[in-house]
């Protein structure tokens, strides 16, 4: 029975990403079909390939990010990898990058550069603070946890105490805005235009991850009127301790949410009481409403409170961690932990595809490549003999 077509099948990407975001860009790519030729620096590769935890030398990390792909190491400070790169660039439609900005144009691999030996090309990077501006001026390295911090996200734990960071990765959402803008190139490129360069980077995104709030905060002086829902939302806990374990609450979509809670907990309608009859009251004695509820939820388990609470219209969830979550059948039902059969450290569960679509569905099967494993491969393809790779590998131009 033939294989369905995948439909990224027949597009290139040179892949110089490395660690998190970038490569979350390619993973998805690469399981929709595209040739993705990871590109890696001689004798080391990836710096996940290094972290670990490991399976038989294998990175856990690197497994999960890179499967479906190929790697090809190159010296790109030497005459004879320029050359290499020079050869790829016009057999591919996308590059991929997460350098600072300005390595690559040291190489001579810049947006410039490439788009002068292909100009269909999608030239794709993401940093850690954008393309131009003070922080790039100066050459700063960019993290995750530097985003979160100067992008708003590290949470106020009062008086005295220093912030703890909130919120995901923005490595991860980086990934996903990268893809993102790298198939809007590819439908403008097919609809006639030419290839262009696309960029984002680790600030932007944390920043504008608040865009629920982010009117309002910016707006702030100019507000005339209070928000018509949340209120509730506010005042209570986001979340309570049960007999066996914890539970999530989302007082939404309701006329009267503390109403709902308290009858849904056996409660008197906590909501006639003056003291919390309203939202400013609410938010005024959430203390003791809390404590209230908190005496509550402990006394029973939290399927039992679920039940009680989804009768009663309450959104709730069950608070998992990791673990938990992994064994949830919502989980499973989603195909969201596959089994890969790796050659060396055996069969791996690694995280599946989000995106499903269905007629072209994902490719989940390849496994994570060995460093350079496919050097040869890939740069016979470009026209290079035997012996001539033979003499790159003893020059260390390529090799594992």
């Amino acid at each position: 029975m033939t294989a369905p077509l995948s439909c990224l099948d027949g597009i290139r990407v040179l892949d110089f990403s490395h660690v998190y975001q970038g490569p979350v860009a390619t993973q998805l790519l690469a399981d929709y079909g595209a040739d993705v030729i990871k590109i890696e620096r001689q004798g080391s590769g990836d710096w996940s390939r290094a972290w670990g935890p490991f399976v038989q030398e294998v990175s856990l990390p690197f497994a999960n990010l890179n499967r479906n792909k190929r790697s090809l190491t190159v010296d790109m400070k030497s005459a004879e990898g320029k050359e290499i790169i020079s050869r790829l660039i016009p057999t591919a439609d996308i590059l991929v990058h997460n350098f600072r900005p300005g390595v690559m144009e040291k190489l001579g691999f810049g947006y410039a550069d490439c788009s002068r030996l292909n100009e269909g090309l999608i030239y794709a990077s993401s940093s850690g603070w954008g393309d131009v501006g003070p922080h790039v001026d100066r050459g700063r390295a960019g993290h995750d946890m530097m985003a979160r911090a100067e992008g708003g996200w590290f949470l106020d734990m009062g008086e005295g105490q220093a912030p703890i960071p909130g919120g995901i990765s923005v490595d991860y959402p980086s990934g996903l805005m990268l893809l993102q803008g790298i198939l809007m190139a590819m439908l403008h490129r097919e609809r006639g235009g030419k290839g262009q360069q696309v960029s984002t980077d680790l600030l932007s995104v944390a920043f504008h991850a608040h865009a629920w709030d982010a009117a309002s905060e910016l707006n702030a002086a100019k507000i005339d009127a209070p928000a018509r829902v949340g209120g509730t939302e506010a005042a209570i806990n986001k979340a309570f301790l049960t007999a066996d374990g914890a539970i999530e609450l989302s007082p939404v979509f309701s006329d009267n949410s503390l109403r709902d809670i308290s009858l849904a907990l056996g409660l008197e309608d906590l909501s006639l009481r003056e003291e919390f009859a309203t939202v400013e009251n609410q938010m005024a004695g959430r203390t003791k409403l809390n404590r209230i509820l908190a005496e509550q939820f402990a006394t029973k388990s939290t399927a039992a409170w679920m039940e009680e609470l989804e009768k009663q219209g309450v959104l709730c969830a069950r608070v998992h961690d990791f673990h938990d979550a992994a064994s949830c059948p919502q989980i499973a039902a989603n195909n969201m932990v596959i089994d890969l059969e790796h050659p060396r450290a055996g069969r791996l569960k690694v995280l599946g595809t989000p995106v499903r679509l269905s007629r072209t569905p994902p490719r989940q099967d390849g496994t994570p490549p060995d460093l350079g494993a496919d050097s040869r491969e890939i740069l016979t393809g470009l026209g290079y003999e035997a012996d001539a790779l033979d003499r790159l590998e003893a020059k260390g131009v390529i090799g594992g």
